[in-house]
């Protein structure tokens, strides 16, 4: 079962393999504007995102994440749609 904290470590744990050396990634960080992550980086990331908490990330959803918390509430809300969230 996952808790928000394992999330939020898990998510931060892979956009950190995604940024420039010496990026500070922190829960308001903008996945474009501050962590300069382009669009293949953006796909790499869902796809690690969906391997690791085995689910699917539609297309539909990333117009929806602009910031490393709002990946945290994206998978939070699949993964709490599927029952494996604990709140």
């Amino acid at each position: 079962m996952w808790t928000r904290d394992k999330v939020r470590h898990e998510v931060l744990a892979i956009l950190g393999r995604h940024v420039q050396a010496g990026t500070v990634l922190g829960d308001d960080s903008h996945l474009v504007a501050d962590l300069e992550i382009d669009s293949l980086g953006v796909m790499e990331m869902v796809a690690e995102l969906e391997d690791r908490f085995e689910l699917h990330i539609p297309d539909s959803a990333l117009r929806e994440v602009g910031t490393a918390s709002d990946v945290v509430n994206a998978v939070a809300s699949r993964l709490a749609r599927d029952g494996r969230f604990e709140s």
